[in-house]
């Protein structure tokens, strides 16, 4: 038997076939176009013509889809009231989104952000994030009412839409369109400072806060920063910050604090040394002080740190009279500053002690109880106490310290050295 030998075609044969194999799909994309969009392949759903197209090979292939989107912002529509911005008062962004196109623009995210030209420790950007449907050719308003706690000082207002932040890469998925350079605006403001006495920016609370977080001590400065949080209605200023430790104590004023969320830190240099490790304990604004500030909540005006027992802790339930031996001696009561007493408490037991009480009497009978935070054992313990209310001109102030009948008192056998007398300067 006689194999047959393959012949090598000619390169003009392998052209005749590919155009054959063109002028065939082509003619099969006429016969669909022909009969109409009810056409359908074996089994299948209905062939959509639109999504037919030629490839660089002649071949059917799905079509990438045109965009026919077209929206736009105009830095003209935009309108801030009212005026002039005020730090610490709320207003309101009004600006139009155009639907330039012929299709229904649903679900368009619209990015409103506002934020300073410079940082400013304490304040945050303003973010609103919402979604509008933009019939066609047709434009819709948006409001956005800023209630944030923003610096006096110049910023920036975006609004964006259907367009988002380049930094968010793809978070919030924006719709194909044509052009997106006119999808954003920008905005210089300038924000005048907040009035200390209109502000109603947070209605209903008065309410300062610090935590453990807020302190930073500084012990090769011998100073300690506190962060005071405003969370409520009204700008404070003034605010009194104390801090104590077992062997130093300061005392420092806020500047004003902006009201929702507004922050400041404050430096209190102390009065004594600070060492690495040592207990603190920091009051704002003390409920018992004479003040113009009555908050809603107390309870958060108060950090204390203690050796030995947790903060706001009771002492252990057995306890001997040998534990605490407190005593006062000369020149134990200073005048830090004017209605304010620095008292310094010694400790010959062996035991630390919190939350001591410490008692002021002046000559008319009138008293007022304070604790110092710690008293360390066979150590001693600082504190400053509020007494604008008992004091004179060259009055005289009895200083009691663990007395005898006050509440939550320590046993103590020995307590003929617990009191001084302190003269008020002429």
């Amino acid at each position: 038997m006689r194999c047959r030998q393959d012949r090598v075609l000619p390169p003009q044969f392998h052209r005749l076939s590919r155009l054959i194999y063109k002028i065939g799909a082509v003619a099969t994309l006429l016969l669909v176009v022909a009969c109409g969009g009810g056409a359908e392949e074996d089994g299948g759903a209905p062939v959509d013509r639109d999504a037919l197209a030629l490839d660089a090979a002649g071949t059917p292939s799905a079509a990438i889809p045109v965009p026919r989107l077209a929206l736009a912002l105009d830095l003209g529509d935009v309108a801030l009231t009212p005026q002039p911005l005020r730090a610490g008062e709320p207003f309101t962004i009004t600006t139009l989104i155009h639907n330039q196109s012929d299709v229904l623009a649903e679900n368009v995210p619209v990015v409103v952000l506002v934020a300073p030209l410079e940082d400013q420790f304490g304040y945050q950007p303003f973010l609103h994030v919402l979604t509008v449907t933009v019939p066609a050719s047709t434009s819709v308003p948006i409001t956005v009412t800023v209630r944030w706690n923003l610096a006096a000082g110049e910023h920036r207002l975006w609004v964006q839409a259907n367009r988002e932040p380049e930094s968010w890469q793809g978070l919030m998925p924006a719709q194909p369109e044509v052009n997106l350079a006119d999808n954003a605006v920008l905005v210089a403001l300038m924000i005048e400072p907040f009035d200390t006495q209109l502000s109603t920016l947070c209605a209903g609370r008065v309410d300062l806060e610090i935590e453990p977080a807020d302190i930073l001590p500084e012990p090769d400065a011998d100073r300690v920063l506190v962060t005071i949080h405003n969370l409520g209605n009204r700008a404070v200023y003034n605010v009194p910050v104390v801090v104590f430790s077992a062997r130093a104590t300061g005392l420092a004023y806020s500047p004003a604090i902006p009201p929702c969320g507004g922050t400041v830190r404050v430096p209190i240099d102390l009065v004594g040394n600070l060492a690495p490790g040592d207990a603190l304990t920091v009051r704002i604004n003390p409920a018992e002080w004479e003040s113009d500030l009555v908050e809603d909540n107390f309870d958060n005006n108060q950090v204390a740190v203690s050796a030995g027992f947790a903060p706001g802790a009771a002492p252990p339930a057995v306890q001997s009279p040998a534990d605490y031996d407190f005593w006062l001696e000369t020149g134990a009561v200073e005048l830090a500053q004017p209605g304010v007493l620095v008292i310094t408490v010694q400790n010959r037991g062996t035991r630390d002690a919190d939350q001591v009480p410490v008692q002021v009497e002046n000559e008319a009978g009138r008293k007022i109880l304070d604790r110092i935070p710690l008293v360390r054992g066979q150590g001693m313990g600082v504190g400053a106490v509020q007494v604008s209310s008992l004091a004179a001109r060259g009055g005289k102030l009895i200083v009691t310290v663990n007395p005898a009948g006050a509440e939550n008192a320590y046993p103590e056998a020995n307590r003929q050295d617990n009191t001084v007398t302190f003269l008020l300067p002429e």
